[in-house]
């Protein structure tokens, strides 16, 4: 009977703690940033396509990129859906066919190609073909939109090109506390909910090993005082005198 009881409060508790989670919804809600210029999704990621002047190099590029989102960098491509999405939406954005930056380099240490966030070069669109082995040291990469193609380019080619921009989404400010006190609010409902629990559990244990012994002293009962009666009084003096 203990132990159907004990069961059944642990039941309860668990169920009680599921429901009041089961009222918050922790999906986390992404979005791109907004510091006033125009990002567009695509998957996670954000992307912003704009013009520098015709000096600008590809330092300069990274530079305006990650004005008011230190996220964002030079536009790496991982997928020929990506590299669509980059050739078609710039023939929304500008007229004609532009050359845009790519944030490629090629990294001495490990003698191949890399992104600028630190991912090796996997997918390749090379205006030419194959990728050629003949990479100066200071090599970076464009795409032409009107190809979707690339080609190799100097990191320090001072000319007019078009800018794309990358940052993965993040979740709202706001939506990040809300969700943040409505998890904090769980824990504390939660660890109630167990901590109750855990006392029903123990006070079930101690009546179990207790339940053959009486928890108070046991006492006599003495009536409240009264006058004796006669008899009582003979009895009392005759005691005395002996």
């Amino acid at each position: 009977m203990e132990s159907a009881k004990r069961d059944y409060m642990f039941f309860v508790g668990t169920i009680t703690a599921c429901v009041f989670l089961s009222n918050y919804s922790f999906a986390v809600v992404l979005e791109c940033p907004a510091d006033g210029r125009t990002w567009v999704p695509l998957g996670n990621n954000c992307y912003c396509f704009f013009h520098l002047p015709k000096s600008s190099t590809i330092e300069d590029v990274r530079e305006a990129c990650r004005v008011n989102v230190p996220s964002a960098d030079v536009v790496s491509i991982n997928s020929e859906a990506e590299n669509s999405f980059v050739t078609d939406y710039s023939h929304r954005i500008w007229n004609g066919t532009k050359d845009v930056w790519l944030g490629m380099s090629f990294n001495v240490d490990t003698d191949s190609l890399t992104w600028f966030d630190g991912l090796d070069v996997v997918y390749t669109n090379w205006m030419h073909g194959a990728y050629s082995e003949d990479t100066p040291v200071d090599m970076c990469a464009i795409l032409h939109t009107g190809s979707g193609k690339w080609e190799k380019v100097s990191c320090e080619e001072v000319s007019e090109k078009a800018v794309v921009c990358e940052t993965p989404m993040n979740p709202p400010k706001e939506k990040v506390a809300a969700n943040n006190q409505a998890l904090l609010s769980a824990i504390v409902i939660l660890s109630v909910v167990v901590i109750l629990v855990g006392s029903t559990v123990c006070w079930f244990f101690y009546q179990k090993k207790y339940s053959s012994s009486t928890v108070f002293t046991p006492f006599n009962y003495y009536p409240p005082f009264s006058t004796p009666n006669s008899d009582e009084t003979v009895l009392v003096d005759a005691e005395e005198r002996e």
